[in-house]
């Protein structure tokens, strides 16, 4: 019995140490990486002024933040790009995860948001629905969210937008939805 307790716990530190490493190697915080896990996910153009700024892949999901070239530029939105593992996922399910790693990774967190509008539009071939939140987030700042899921290289993608209201360039994301393919 002593020698099963001590192979297994051998073995948790061994399963426990492989998860950590794989975790550290999932995120990848260079533009170059990160423009791989993109288009890993599904092929784009980047707007003017954007790049691909950090990618994370675990083991159920991948996904990559896109955003303005210079760090400073805060009135941009921030473009989420991600594929999930479909097993036993729900679209719902999916749309909750993207919400909470960007509000995690954006620092947005109690947002309280409202549906604007839903509309129909074609990306990849496939007519999705593309739905549109607005509200405020803790500091009372007025907050723009653009959501939908439509079908990636490897299973079903989904696309966020996120960003302060007044910096909100429709034609720009407009484009970028376009330019999927």
């Amino acid at each position: 019995a002593a020698l099963f307790c001590l192979c297994a716990i051998v073995l948790a530190g061994f399963l426990f140490m492989q998860v950590g490493r794989q975790f550290q190697e999932g995120i990848k915080t260079d533009p170059e990486a990160a423009s791989e896990a993109a288009h890993a996910i599904v092929d784009y153009e980047l707007p003017p002024g954007y790049q691909e700024r950090m990618a994370m892949n675990f083991l159920v999901y991948s996904f990559v933040m896109i955003g303005p070239e210079s760090p400073s530029t805060t009135t941009g939105p921030l473009i989420m790009l991600a594929q999930f593992d479909p097993m036993g996922t729900s679209q719902e399910q999916m749309e909750q995860q993207i919400r909470q790693s960007f509000e995690q990774q954006s620092g947005r967190r109690g947002m309280d948001l409202k549906l604007v509008k839903v509309e129909k539009l074609t990306i990849r071939g496939e007519e999705v629905e593309v739905t549109t939140y607005e509200g405020t987030d803790e500091s009372g700042s007025l907050i723009r969210q653009l959501i939908t899921s439509f079908p990636g290289k490897d299973g079903t993608a989904m696309l966020m937008v996120m960003g302060p209201a007044q910096g909100w360039d429709q034609d720009v994301i407009d484009d970028f939805i376009t330019s999927i393919h």
